[in-house]
């Protein structure tokens, strides 16, 4: 993928401003915001008292604002959310106008604010949504080859492969998500018992698997117990029980034979 972009119409960005907006997200999220200085990004999860997922975000702190990156179905969601917590604090929130692009193999143009993107080991950069194409002498990925790569990869999709129904420990977010160091916010009770006295009660896993579609069920012994959430050929997404997630596991995918398969994302990581 060296030198390669791909627009991102599903993502949107949102800004927040104000002189409480640091402490704030900070208190609403499960990263440390705080540490973050200019220029500096994360990845966060917003979740619910019961650590449910609200939004995935890809957080960017700026000298005069935050702007965090999410799915375009989500951020009025989102935003609807947040604005239920400010009661005196000093921050706005609103939808940013710019565009986001996926960017690899090349660095991220001057100026432009960006996030790492793990999923493909790239960025996103958030970039001017009118004017000249600054990528343009890139070669651009289509759709269907980077769908493709994502779910090579492992990373899950908002919407596609992690909701509100799921802890993002559940997603395969924790790595990079997740502070169990830092000071409380909403849901931290919930992330930090999973994490102190059990395991999620489910795994996002990749399956070796030829042909499955999303909504095939995933099942051991004819038991099922989840199902594909995305898929390409030869592996797919999908959720299993926590018994069932370690690499190798064997397990039917709608009727067939299946292998489970640690997230490849994460051991670059660990690289």
């Amino acid at each position: 993928m060296s030198g390669s972009y791909y627009p991102r119409p599903d993502q949107a960005v949102l800004r927040m401003t104000g002189r409480d907006r640091v402490r704030f997200l900070h208190g609403m999220c499960t990263h440390d915001i705080k540490k973050l200085s200019p220029g500096e990004s994360c990845r966060a999860a917003i979740v619910t008292r019961q650590g449910k997922m609200v939004a995935d975000l890809a957080v960017i702190s700026l000298e005069e604002s935050i702007l965090a990156i999410l799915d375009r179905s989500n951020l009025q969601p989102t935003i609807d959310h947040l604005a239920k917590f400010i009661v005196a604090d000093d921050v706005t929130l609103a939808a940013d106008d710019r565009g986001v692009v996926a960017l690899y193999g090349t660095a991220p143009p001057p100026g432009m604010p960006w996030a790492a993107e793990p999923a493909l080991g790239g960025c996103l950069v958030v970039a001017p949504s009118s004017g000249p194409d600054p990528f343009g002498a890139l070669r651009r990925l289509g759709e269907r080859e980077f769908e493709t790569l994502r779910i090579e990869a492992g990373f899950p999709r908002w919407g596609v492969d992690m909701g509100p129904d799921y802890l993002p420990m559940e997603a395969g977010l924790e790595p990079i998500a997740i502070s169990y160091s830092k000071g409380c916010y909403i849901g931290q009770e919930v992330i930090q018992r999973v994490k102190t006295y059990s395991e999620p009660p489910r795994m996002l896993v990749q399956l070796e698997i030829a042909g499955a579609r999303p909504g095939d069920p995933i099942a051991s012994g004819g038991e099922v117990m989840g199902q594909i959430t995305s898929a390409t050929e030869g592996v797919a997404l999908g959720y299993v029980r926590r018994e069932y997630k370690a690499a190798g596991t064997e397990v039917e995918v709608a009727g067939r034979a299946a292998r489970v398969r640690a997230l490849p994302w994460q051991g670059r990581l660990r690289a």
